[in-house]
């Protein structure tokens, strides 16, 4: 399954994307501010998710070194 978010400025809009969607048998609904960062932030962590991590310990010592 695929996501698809678009930002609309005006409600006209809104219902015009809204009733496309429908007919077309996709599922869309109106995101708050809110959800709409929770999303950004998920999609974030889960693009970052196969990247090599690093110890804390080591973050730290690194960061003594640039002292």
């Amino acid at each position: 399954m695929k996501t698809l978010m678009i930002n609309v400025d005006n409600d006209s809009s809104v219902k015009l994307l809204m009733e496309l969607a429908k007919k077309l048998h996709f599922k869309a609904r109106v995101l708050s501010e809110e959800q709409k960062e929770d999303a950004g932030l998920l999609a974030m962590m889960e693009e970052r998710k196969g990247d090599e991590t690093m110890p804390v310990s080591k973050i730290y010592e690194q960061l003594r070194k640039v002292k």
